[in-house]
């Protein structure tokens, strides 16, 4: 296997002033971007049936966590800023339906914080601390492949399609309709729950393995066996987590002339980690220690999400739901998670305002010392999709949320949203994390609840501006109001606040 050795800038003099330099090249990159790449185009050599494709993404992350005060080992900025930048090309070559892929990824983390990594239960102050740990440097870098496969097309059969090597893979995308309200649904409220590429994150994470995949746009079924790439925030991307194993079945359906404008899936994902870690759950540690054994889940689910007009506008309804067993080590998996949300839009009003509301529940574990694990695993997921202030996830949590979503033209977005968050159970952790990245950490973390459920009320609000086919910028802020369960773990402050600013560059 190929392995490249991780670039380490600590000791670089000319990176001391990152945030300055990496300021202006956000600048320049905007102001420019616009007229220079206006007539980019995926690259294809004259004659021959090779592409070349790419992308830059820059991103300034500002961090004002939840303040922990005074803590044991000195560790406690909670507000700073980093940076970062991703790189990626890729080189693709078809003929004859048969398609090769190699795409190389480069990581850039500038800035990070030293002292933002405070002892239990404070834990990590913020995202930039999950980046400096693995490896101890404020300023790295890394060369890896994201990306290398063979994929077959219909060559064999018409509507088969089967891609074996590394990929990315993002559960819930296998149809996505061409309607413009459905598909936003589908691509920001159902895919990625539970497995995804953690493309938020600064490393993300592959597959290597097969999916295969035999439909069109109207049914198709789809099959994954994988093995996730360590990655999300070690740079380390290279490397495989061989000791999980994932495989993803389900049969998904798109509009068509028999149910409407509707989409939906039933599907079932089986997650084994062999990894020997301690397990992140509501246990006390010593007794966590000493239970190192196979974690092994059964998750069944379904979705269903449908739009049709209701007077001026158009109505919406998701719903989701999915159901695990299966083992936790010595307990016996028995979880749950569901979300219901409806809107309606506007659709012939200016900005198209879009009103949804939506309520998320997934169970957590009401008896540390009974023989069953009650908390809902979230497995792989790209959890900021769902946690748009990542200090939270699917587990253990119950979400009421209201949301407005406009479109001042047409390639602007803006979306506003207030979300209520308590705990399900409070004998139960408060969680956070995306899923394993590391062999020798679980992937997940809890923080106690002492017995309490408030979480948070969270308010943020995201602007999407698309300036041409190649060139994006997005704007985030949120602010948490942190509730009882924050303020026990926090007493220097329970109110927290996360914004950035990112450019991506593609072609």
């Amino acid at each position: 296997m190929l392995k490249v050795e991780r670039i380490n800038f600590r000791n670089s003099r000319c990176l001391a002033a990152s945030p300055a330099l990496f300021a202006v090249a956000m600048v320049v990159l905007v102001a420019t971007s616009a007229t220079a790449v206006a007539s980019v185009e995926v690259y294809q050599l004259a004659d021959e049936p090779v592409t070349v494709s790419g992308s830059l993404r820059g991103r300034w992350e500002v961090w004002n966590w939840f303040n922990p005060g005074k803590v044991a080992n000195g560790n406690d900025d909670n507000r700073y800023n980093f940076q970062a930048l991703d790189f990626r090309l890729g080189v693709g070559y078809q003929l004859g339906g048969v398609k090769m892929f190699v795409e190389m990824m480069a990581p850039v983390l500038l800035h990070l914080p030293n002292d933002a990594q405070a002892s239990a239960p404070q834990g990590a102050l913020g995202l930039g601390a999950n980046y400096f740990v693995p490896h101890g440097n404020q300023y790295d870098a890394n060369v890896f492949v994201k990306q290398g496969f063979v994929e077959f097309g219909d060559r064999l059969l018409k509507g088969l399609s089967i891609k074996g090597g590394r990929f990315e893979f993002s559960e819930g995308a296998e149809i996505v309709p061409e309607d413009p309200q459905l598909k936003w649904l589908v691509l920001n409220r159902i895919q990625q729950r539970l497995i995804g590429p953690f493309g938020f994150t600064h490393v993300m994470r592959s597959f290597d393995g097969a999916v295969t995949s035999y439909g069109g746009p109207e049914w198709k079924a789809t099959a994954m066996y994988g093995v996730p790439t360590k990655g999300a925030f070690d740079l380390n991307g290279m490397d495989e987590l061989h000791d999980i194993d994932v495989i993803y079945a389900s049969l998904s359906a798109g509009p068509n002339r028999f149910w409407g404008n509707a989409a939906g899936r039933v599907f079932y994902i089986y997650y084994d980690d062999g990894r020997g870690q301690v397990p992140t759950d509501n246990r006390p540690l010593k007794i966590r220690k000493t239970d190192l054994l196979r974690i092994e889940i059964h998750t069944l689910g379904a979705d269903y999400l449908r739009t049709f007009e209701v007077g001026p506008g158009v109505a919406d309804v998701l719903l989701w739901g999915a159901g695990q067993l299966g083992s936790w080590g010595r307990l016996t998996q028995e979880a749950y998670a569901a979300t219901g949300e409806a809107g309606y839009r506007l659709t012939k009003a200016p900005w198209q305002p879009w009103l949804r509301f939506g309520y998320t529940t997934a169970s957590g574990d009401g008896n540390a010392n009974d023989s069953t694990h009650g908390t809902f695993f979230q497995i792989l997921p790209t959890a900021r999709i769902y946690a748009q202030f990542p200090f939270y996830n699917l587990m253990n949590i119950n979400d009421a949320s209201s949301e407005l979503v406009l479109f001042p033209t047409d390639n602007v977005e803006l979306r506003t949203t207030l979300h209520g968050l308590w705990l399900s159970s409070n004998h139960d952790l408060w969680y956070s994390g995306g899923g394993a990245y590391q062999r020798n950490t679980f992937g997940y973390v809890g923080r106690p609840s002492f017995g309490r459920s408030y979480l948070a009320t969270l308010l943020d609000c995201g602007l999407t501006w698309k300036i041409n086919s190649h060139v994006s910028t997005y704007f985030y802020y949120g602010h948490a109001f942190g509730g009882s369960v924050i303020s026990a773990i926090y007493p220097g402050g329970k109110e927290a606040d996360f914004g950035y600013v990112e450019t991506t560059l593609s072609f």
